[in-house]
């Protein structure tokens, strides 16, 4: 990242370092890019992170709620029932999220497919429908 030195005077940090800082820790980029396919309930990341385990979970999701990138809501009480959300924070990560999956495709395809790609841009827009860019 940028030497502490090289910052112009008024910066405190690095942006790409705090940036990296929120989003960079394990298991938080997978439960924003769910939160962002429609998954609301904890088993549903659950289900969906075969490796994530529950205590990690309810870490992540009271860091990512406590920096201000998703909301919990208590929707029933009995039996208990929360759904969590994206904020506008948290929708932000939109742009960034769609160009880490461009960069991907591109630069780390055998990683990404199982077989080459018809079409890159078909992939790219898929992508830009399932993180809400421009869409109203």
């Amino acid at each position: 990242m940028v030497d502490q030195a090289d910052l112009p005077e008024h910066m405190r940090a690095c942006p790409i370092e705090v940036a990296v800082g929120y989003i960079g820790k394990k298991w938080a980029v997978n439960i924003v890019r769910d939160l962002f396919v429609g998954k609301k309930r904890f088993s549903q990341f659950l289900h969906a992170n075969p490796d994530l385990s529950t205590k990690m979970l309810s870490t992540r999701f009271k860091e990512l709620e406590k920096e201000g990138f998703i909301t919990k809501r208590v929707v029933s009480t009995n039996p208990i029932y929360i759904e969590y959300a994206l904020t506008a924070k948290g929708r932000a990560l939109n742009g960034i999220l769609l160009e880490l999956s461009v960069f991907s495709f591109r630069y780390c395809a055998s990683e990404v497919y199982k077989r080459p790609p018809i079409t890159l841009e078909r992939d790219i827009e898929l992508m830009r429908k399932v993180l809400k860019i421009g869409l109203k």
